[in-house]
């Protein structure tokens, strides 16, 4: 009879503890994005279970996206905790470079499943996560620690006012101003390279090491001092055409099948010049310039207003610097008898055989173009500073030397 007794306590026992176990069970379902710009079909998405201190629980998930637009997805994962890991890692497309990324890059999200189905992983995501860790090991629970990583990373960024969503909602693709500032923020990231080989072998790599370098000096207070990942942003912006970017991303979506409106990235990217940058406060016209990136030799501008006489046969430059917040048109009408290099920080509409016409694509940073003159012509410059119509114009002439 006392063998019987003990029999059925363990029986109820084990019942009341297999009942607790089922309760604490939960079961998650949810879609996302892994996003650079857009990871591409088949990167690696892992996601680790966690315990409330941010440890792992030692049980973990796999799938891989399953799209060229980063998509993935995961269905009816059995977890005890809310709160995960998910890593991604693969190939991208730079939004940048307008080509998959030459290397493989990692990226993490710390999140919390909790009545979400959408969860997104992408470089803010990345750069918050050891600072929410400190946090938590100090003390405040994933909630309040995410909060509070996301306001002091809004604030090294320059972007002030109510900022309601998440980072793991994010999505460059998408056209609510939120998502701007992922997409601003992923595009000053990487630095601009002209030379393909330089960027397949170095680009990524670069990345990975400013973003290390981001991540790991936010993580002790919140704030970013480093003065040289500070420079490295500033000099990425410095070097973007901010017009091709938006038509990278726009046609890179449009060739898997998909219309989107791109929201307004480049005045976040502005914000961020403004809180660490120094701003030009009027029109710039160098007297000379250099004409392509590398290059130590510089030229006469053709810009300042008071040249009107050059000479064919020899090499000029077009430069200029905007203000923050203002854009410039140059309009060159006239002579067809001249030669143009690669434009840097300029959009060029040739218009031959009557001119050509510059549109600023840079902010606060030297934009150049080469121009050189072969028989005599003349040509009318006008200036159109932040303006539909011109501000300035003059006429100007060129003639071989010695006439």
């Amino acid at each position: 009879m006392k063998k019987i007794n003990i029999l059925l306590l363990l029986l109820t026992l084990g019942f009341f503890i297999s009942c607790d176990k089922d309760d604490s069970s939960k079961m998650h379902s949810f879609t996302g994005k892994a996003q650079k710009g857009p990871y591409i079909q088949g990167t690696t998405i892992t996601v680790h279970e966690l315990k409330p201190d941010l440890g792992q629980t030692g049980q973990s998930f796999t799938t891989s996206v399953t799209d060229d637009d980063g998509s993935f997805s995961l269905s009816n994962i059995d977890m005890t905790s809310n709160l995960a890991l998910l890593t991604a890692t693969g190939y991208y497309f730079s939004e940048v470079y307008d080509r998959v990324s030459g290397a493989p890059l990692t990226l993490q999200a710390l999140t919390d499943l909790a009545g979400k189905d959408q969860i997104n992983i992408n470089v803010l995501t990345h750069l918050i996560k050891g600072r929410i860790e400190k946090l938590v090991a100090g003390g405040l629970n994933f909630q309040q620690a995410n909060e509070q990583a996301k306001s002091e990373m809004l604030s090294f960024l320059g972007v002030t006012g109510t900022f309601e969503n998440d980072f793991d909602n994010l999505d460059i693709s998408a056209a609510e101003e939120y998502n701007a500032v992922l997409l601003a923020f992923s595009i000053l990231l990487q630095r601009r390279s002209f030379n393909y080989l330089d960027q397949a072998s170095t680009s990524t790599p670069e990345l990975t090491q400013l973003l290390s370098r981001l991540s790991a000096d936010f993580a002790e207070d919140g704030l970013i001092s480093d003065q040289k990942s500070i420079d490295t942003l500033l000099y990425n912006i410095s070097q973007l055409n901010l017009i091709d970017m938006r038509n990278i991303v726009k046609n890179r979506y449009s060739s898997l099948g998909q219309s989107v409106t791109i929201s307004d990235f480049e005045k976040y990217i502005i914000k961020f010049l403004e809180k660490h940058g120094d701003n030009y406060m009027s029109f710039a016209y160098p007297e000379t310039a250099i004409v392509m990136l590398g290059s130590h030799n510089e030229f006469p501008n053709i810009l300042i207003p008071s040249e009107t006489v050059f000479y064919s046969d020899t090499i000029y430059t077009i430069a200029a610097i905007t203000p923050l917040n203002k854009s410039l048109k140059i309009k060159f009408t006239g002579s067809s008898y001249i030669q143009l290099g690669h434009p840097f920080g300029w959009e060029l509409t040739n218009e031959y055989p009557d001119g050509f016409t510059l549109e600023s694509q840079r902010q606060s940073s030297l934009m150049t173009v080469q121009i050189a003159f072969t028989l005599p012509g003349t040509a009318i410059i006008e200036y159109y500073e932040n303006s539909d119509t011109p501000t300035f114009s003059k006429e100007i002439g060129w003639q071989k030397i010695g006439d």
